[in-house]
């Protein structure tokens, strides 16, 4: 295949990739604006949080010398809060919690404010998920000690995560006074309108938050500590998550009791009472996605107490306008609503701001961005409303360069079917011979209870642009499909990720769009496990590239970090009953199987994955005469942030493929 020399322009370089991925989030509506969270100059190793007011361009508010950016559950979640003319921050450097004055009105002038520290730095302390309690005068969050990393035993049993309240008015420094700590793990701290309840979610080992949570309720006593607290459960063990209060004090909160993530209601009446939610939106779609960062929110009240909320089937999110007045309650099987968008790969972090909601969204041919809808009027479909799009890349492809993806399902094991998206090659420069088709690149997302999202990735792109299909796999145990399809990779991680994985594979095969035998896969984190497992139990891939990857499921039961300590123990079974399942699905015990390349790819400073994993595979490859390459980044963790080292990946993968292809 040959790539014309005047269509060169159309190739997107490993700069572009990187730098216009962005990571836009974490918005927080307020009188001044819309702010948020995103990289300065495309670099994820330096966040901010900016400010976009009315028509202008987005402005950085916090100066650049600070990296925005908690590290709670190494995977993070939302590390600021706006309260009145203050903004508390997490600085991911010493991950202490700082202030920042908003009293001057120019947004230039922040740069230059004082700033001084609320927590002490470097203390061992992480902060993350703040509520802001306004008849204390007090921030209430979630806090990490690390500070016992130095003992002995168990760095994961070690660390203690409890929720803590946070005195601001005063200028001492503090730790913060601990409310609860009686679970392995919390979430969602959030307080009702008149500050005298307070919600929030608790788990313990060995439950994910999409395995089974609880929401607890306390009551707060004038000074702030809990008079009295209760826990709410439904009908059976579930995930519960995203716990808000209306303005009328009714709980709100997501849960999979139906099989699906859908949204539920407490009434303030029936708080203390041992009485069922009402489910406010039955549908066989999901309100959210799997929690892996902390803060992010699927819904919101409008002022008149109706509900926007986003809703993902088959791949695909809208959002919905949802009346829940009772007065107004159709029967349960009629419950209408009106479709205020749809057709969006992604919809996260909804905030609404008077009659106007604000969201986190992405498309097939749009990147990244924040978007604004109104408030819709009447009862009649609003699908014809068209967003608008408010913050995003600068830069805009044209549409001829665009490889938009195409939803699969296909048959796979027990006669269940699983999915992905695929991209076709985009470049029409490329001249193929006659007959001949292109090579293919199969994706398997992290997690792995995560997902493929049909959104523009110019990362996929750079691959499309230069003549490769892609091919997305959410194989089963990805969410957006259910519960029961979410479960499908308990005890079955490393048997049915690969089963999917293969006939999808098979089934592009099949429809004539790849050639064969020039098939590579790739993936990061439990992804990059998918890959070294294929290579080790299958012969349909002629080369693999793993980001981060696992290779020694025992070793890695004992050296990950405490949010993923007990992971395992769903996804393959308690190690000292299984310790044989451990062995057997570990690529590394099956060394002998693998002799196609493979390209290894670890940061030295990640703490999920650590880089045992990539050097102990790594070798036994070299001591058996495999070919493999391995590249380290002392100064990355788990997944590279910094611009240079996520161009130098992009093209040493490249390189890769086009050595073997």
């Amino acid at each position: 295949m040959e790539l014309a020399a005047n269509k060169m322009r159309s190739l997107i370089t490993a700069e572009e990739a990187s730098d216009y991925s962005g990571e836009i989030g974490y918005l927080q509506a307020t009188e001044r604006g819309i702010f948020f969270t995103n990289c300065i100059d495309g670099d994820h190793s330096r966040m901010a949080i900016w400010l976009k007011t009315g028509r202008e361009k987005p402005k950085q508010v916090t100066p650049s010398r600070f990296n925005v950016r908690t590290k709670v559950h190494e995977y993070g979640g939302k590390p600021y809060i706006v309260v009145k003319n203050r903004i508390f921050f997490v600085n991911c450097a010493d991950q202490a919690v700082y202030v920042l004055s908003l009293e001057k009105g120019n947004v230039d002038a922040y740069q230059n404010s004082e700033i001084r520290a609320v927590t002490l730095p470097n203390s061992g302390f992480r902060y993350a998920d703040f509520a802001y309690d306004q008849k204390r005068d007090r921030l209430i969050c979630v806090r990490e000690d690390h500070r016992s990393q130095n003992s002995i035993g168990s760095a994961a049993e070690r660390v203690i995560n409890c929720i803590v309240s946070l005195p601001i008015g005063k200028a001492a420094m503090t730790a913060g006074e601990i409310l609860f700590a009686k679970s392995d793990f919390v979430s969602s701290p959030t307080l009702s309108a008149d500050a005298n309840t307070l919600a929030f979610i608790w788990w313990d080992h060995p439950n994910m938050p999409w395995d089974t949570t609880t929401l607890a309720v306390a009551s707060l006593a004038d000074e702030g500590h809990f008079s009295s607290m209760q826990y709410l459960e439904g009908r059976c063990a579930a995930s519960i998550v995203q716990p808000r209060f209306d303005s009328d004090g009714r709980l709100y909160f997501i849960s999979d009791w139906s099989g699906w993530w859908n949204i539920y209601r407490y009434d303030a009446s029936c708080l203390l009472e041992s009485t069922e939610p009402t489910n406010v939106l039955p549908l066989s779609a999901e309100v959210c996605p799997a929690q892996w960062q902390l803060g992010k929110y699927n819904y919101d009240f409008w002022g008149d107490g109706s509900i926007a909320v986003s809703i993902c089937s088959e791949g695909q999110w809208s959002v919905l306008h949802v009346d829940v007045d009772e007065k107004k309650r159709l029967p349960e099987k009629e419950r209408s609503y009106v479709t205020m968008l749809e057709g969006f790969g992604q919809v996260e972090c909804l905030c609404v701001s008077g009659e106007t909601l604000f969201f986190c969204g992405a498309t097939s041919t749009e990147l990244p961005g924040i978007y604004s809808i109104a408030l819709p009027r009447g009862t009649q479909d609003s699908r014809e409303s068209t967003p608008a799009r408010l913050v995003g890349a600068a830069k805009r492809l044209e549409l001829t360069s665009i490889s938009c993806p195409l939803n699969k399902e296909f048959e796979t094991g027990e006669n269940e079917k699983a999915h992905a998206f695929f991209y076709p090659p985009s470049n029409t420069g490329l001249r193929a011979d006659d007959g001949e088709r292109p090579p293919l690149i199969v994706s398997v997302h992290g997690g792995p209870t995560s997902a493929a999202r049909a959104v523009l990735n110019l990362k996929v792109q750079f691959w499309t642009s230069r003549g490769f299909a892609f091919l997305d796999v959410n194989h089963r145990g990805s969410t957006g499909w259910g519960k029961d399809y979410r479960h499908r990779l308990y005890q079955n991680w490393g048997l049915v990720d690969i089963e999917d994985i293969e006939n999808g594979v098979r089934h592009v095969i099949h429809e004539g769009l790849v050639d064969p035998g020039r098939i590579a896969i790739r993936g990061g984190s439990a992804g990059g496990y998918s890959v070294m497992a294929c290579l080790a139990n299958s012969d349909l891939f002629a080369l693999g590239v793993s980001y981060y990857g696992v290779s020694d499921l025992e070793m890695l039961a004992r050296e990950t970090h405490k949010f993923e300590s007990h992971y395992l123990d769903q996804l393959i079974g308690p190690i000292q009953e299984m310790r044989s399942r451990y062995i057997e699905r570990s690529p590394i015990h099956k060394i002998s199987n693998i002799s196609v390349p493979l390209l290894l790819l670890q940061g030295l400073e990640d703490k999920v994955v650590p880089p045992s994993q990539a050097e102990l595979i790594c070798n036994k490859l070299q001591q058996q005469g495999t070919e493999v390459a391995y590249i380290s980044f002392p100064d990355e963790g788990h997944g590279f942030r910094k611009s240079e080292n996520q161009v130098r990946s992009l093209e040493a993968e490249l390189e890769f493929y086009m050595k073997y292809f």
